[in-house]
């Protein structure tokens, strides 16, 4: 009886081991025509990230390996896929009902905007159970109804009131830099405090690296500032559809949110962004000059890792000396990574690192 204890112990050990691990998946999304579906979202059900495919109809995903695909494309049905272990996907959607899918109607442009209600605002930010929003149903967040008011971003201010910041892209030529972490409004998805993820194509993005406050957009001329204390994380993607997550650690920065380079079950590597604005300074008596004749943004990062299991934080230098000494606990394994990765260490890298570390 007592063999036949372990060994059930041991098997569902096992079975939870399995769950646990993460493998990087990736796949196109299209019609059964063969048609790509652009601004796809895939939703990994138990990892709670997602990507929204390109104009190609790809992605790219890190999933946990037992998990399921959520798919959802406006005009076809949401969609379930088991990873079962897979890593390629070719994931084909049927229209919604009632909808016919042709070449001239797939993903629409949303210069409709009624899918989405920005003045009321109200009811997703704060929903406790995870869902993804259906498109053929209005679109609502809750952030503060005190929080709705939008001006236009040529206005470029900061209402105090409000607590709302509506931003200017673009600066004046000689302007180096940017407070903004994208040059334009992207696409992103966000996880509430509720886990829940709120994600829209029609719904546009960008993080105030200055005031750390992420702003949403739905028609890239009127923004609003989202509540800190209803974000859990969000995700936002560049032009290439890279992405880029940012969670509030409140250990490393209480009022800006922080990007995760690497997340897992044995270690966190996080990015920290300052920017802080320097005014042209230049000056010159005929003879000698000296400083700049432009403003600039200078962007400061600081990089730390977390020991999960510990919950040890350590601020890092890019130096393999300080990695090695934050990855002490797992010693051998990061000197095997160390030994066949000589690469420049960047955000890249510590990604890398990152994700080996927590295999």
């Amino acid at each position: 009886m007592k063999k036949m204890g372990l060994l059930a112990l041991l098997v569902a050990g096992m079975l939870t081991f399995a769950s646990a691990q993460t493998i990087g998946i990736s796949g196109t999304v299209k019609t059964s025509d063969g048609d790509a579906l652009h601004l796809a979202f895939v939703q990994d059900q138990q990892y709670k990230n997602g990507a929204y495919t390109d104009s190609t109809g790809s992605f790219s995903l890190t999933v946990y390996a037992n998990s399921k695909l959520k798919v959802v494309c406006r005009g076809f049905r949401d969609t379930l896929v088991s990873v079962n272990n897979q890593t390629t996907f070719a994931i084909v959607l049927r229209p919604a009902v009632n909808i016919v899918a042709s070449r001239s109607n797939i993903q629409k442009p949303a210069d409709d905007h009624t899918a989405i209600n920005m003045t009321t605002f109200s009811a997703t930010m704060t929903r406790d159970e995870p869902s993804v929003p259906n498109h053929a149903q209005s679109f609502s967040y809750k952030i503060d109804p005190t929080h709705t008011t939008t001006v236009p971003l040529s206005a470029g201010s900061y209402d105090m009131a409000q607590g709302a910041i509506f931003p200017v892209f673009t600066h004046k030529e000689a302007t180096q830099g940017s407070r903004y972490l994208f040059d334009n409004w992207v696409h992103g998805y966000v996880l509430n405090a509720g886990d829940s993820v709120i994600q829209s194509p029609e719904l546009f993005f960008n993080y105030d690296k200055m005031g750390g406050s992420l702003l949403l957009s739905k028609d890239k001329h009127s923004a609003i500032e989202v509540y800190k204390e209803n974000v859990k994380s969000f995700t936002l993607f560049d032009a290439l559809n890279q992405p880029s997550t940012f969670a509030m650690v409140p250990d490393i920065d209480k009022g800006h949110y922080t990007q995760v380079l690497s997340s897992g079950n044995n270690y966190k590597i996080y990015k920290a962004i300052k920017t802080k604005f320097e005014a042209a300074n230049y000056v010159s008596d005929g003879v000698a000059a000296t400083g700049n004749n432009f403003d600039s943004y200078e962007d400061e990062y600081t990089y730390y890792i977390l020991n999960v299991k510990t919950n040890q934080l350590q601020k890092i230098t890019l130096k393999k000396k300080a990695l090695k000494q934050a990855f002490a606990a797992d010693g051998n394994k990061a000197d095997g990574y160390f030994k066949t990765n000589d690469a420049d260490i960047d955000d890249n890298y510590l990604a890398s690192l990152g994700d080996y570390m927590n295999k």
